[in-house]
């Protein structure tokens, strides 16, 4: 009997030291996309707003190793509304990735259009334009702060932690306090709802050569 609990006890330590020694300075991420269709409507599309959706659902996944991240989007599917109108939704302009380099700060932005891909480097906010709030919230047991950005589109919040080893997030949205797991604004929100420590290769992180 009591070699049967000295076998039982170092099996529990083994189980507690492979846990404890997960990598955790690379993996994936995924988030969940909601766009406010009636916001984001121009002036001269309101006409529209009773024939299209209030809003529209997509996911971004991201990669990162060590200080590097990449973001591949997926574009919401078309929509069909119960007057017969297909409604096409294009986020950005026609960006299927977005990579940042934490060594060097530089961001870029992988686009297809035709059948044609191009590399166009990105801008970071500008510090003036952001400002650290006071409030915090819990995403996928991270504690984040409130960070809010005066971006192009408009005002924005990002939720932040400090705890994973690269800089950004989703919709291309970066700050250096941080990575951001959540975005609230008028014309869309972003949330994480996993993420998994795996081994993730250096070529799907590295800015690729056209």
């Amino acid at each position: 009997m009591q070699r049967t609990h000295i076998m039982l006890l170092m099996a529990f330590l083994f189980t507690g030291f492979t846990a404890a020694a997960q990598d955790k300075t690379q993996g994936v991420i995924h988030y969940d996309l909601t766009m406010f269709l009636h916001a984001s409507l121009k002036p001269d599309q309101l006409q529209y707003k009773d024939m299209i959706p209030e809003t529209a659902s997509s996911q971004e996944v991201l990669y990162f190793k060590g200080n590097k991240s990449k973001i591949s989007r997926q574009q919401p599917e078309e929509l069909h509304t119960e007057e017969g109108a297909n409604v096409k939704i294009q986020m950005g302009d026609n960006e299927i990735a977005f990579y940042e380099d934490g060594a060097t700060g530089k961001a870029w932005a992988l686009a297809e259009a035709g059948g044609k891909k191009t590399l166009t480097q990105k801008d970071h906010p500008e510090p003036a334009k952001t400002r650290t709030g006071n409030n915090t919230r819990t995403i996928l047991g991270f504690v984040c702060k409130e960070v809010n950005v005066q971006s192009k589109t408009g005002p924005l919040t990002l939720w932040v932690t400090p705890d994973l080893p690269f800089r950004g997030g989703p919709l291309h949205t970066w700050t250096p306090e941080g990575a951001v797991l959540g975005v609230e604004s008028k014309k869309f929100k972003a949330i994480a709802t996993a993420i998994n420590y795996e081994p993730v290769k250096e070529d799907v992180v590295n800015i690729p050569s056209l």
